[in-house]
């Protein structure tokens, strides 16, 4: 087993339990759909939460290339992949039953998009020191701006600012992945 394998291990296992709590949760809702208000800001955030856990798994491609590594870089590398995780949890209310999404998005909605600041934080400006990059690169496009928007996500409570900036992120999020690297290759 090579480095890349060893590495992609523990990433797929962080991920794969992170889509498994979003994919449970989402049944749970659907399961209980007839006392659930549904709130679609909170249906995007799960959306996006989706694209963002595919996009971990995507990019960790790049690992192939690395030759040697630390514990510590290892720790780094596997922040963005946790915090979606705890994101993942912090989705969905337990129980689900009897639940207004609009009001547990908005009690939730400062820690969540608080982690999302760290995570792409880590992501954007501290992973590319690790594997020796420049930061400011076509992958890292999107990573100021998503910073800057769940900045005010996260302190925000106004409903018209959470209505127009979560999609915008969600869209920067896909145009990142979509645009910037949308195909992988052995070469």
């Amino acid at each position: 087993m090579g480095l890349f394998e060893f590495l992609m291990i523990l990433l797929s296992v962080i991920i794969g339990l992170a889509l498994t709590e979003l994919l449970t949760g989402v049944a749970s809702l659907l399961r209980v759909r007839e006392t659930v208000h549904f709130y679609w800001v909170h249906v995007g955030l799960q959306f996006g939460i989706f694209i963002a856990l595919l996009q971990q798994w995507w990019e960790s491609w790049d690992l192939a290339r690395v030759e040697v590594i630390s514990f510590g870089a290892v720790l780094l590398l596997i922040v963005p992949s946790l915090v979606l995780f705890l994101i993942a949890h912090m989705l969905f209310p337990r129980p689900a039953t009897d639940t207004n999404l609009e009001d547990y998005y908005y009690k939730q909605s400062p820690v969540i998009w608080w982690l999302i600041v760290f995570g792409t934080v880590e992501g954007t400006f501290i992973i590319p020191l690790v594997e020796h990059e420049p930061i400011f690169h076509a992958a890292n496009i999107s990573g100021l701006p998503t910073v800057v928007l769940c900045v005010a996500l996260a302190v925000s409570k106004n409903r018209k600012v959470h209505a127009f900036l979560a999609p915008t992120v969600l869209a920067l999020v896909i145009l990142d992945t979509w645009l910037v690297n949308p195909i992988i290759s052995s070469v």
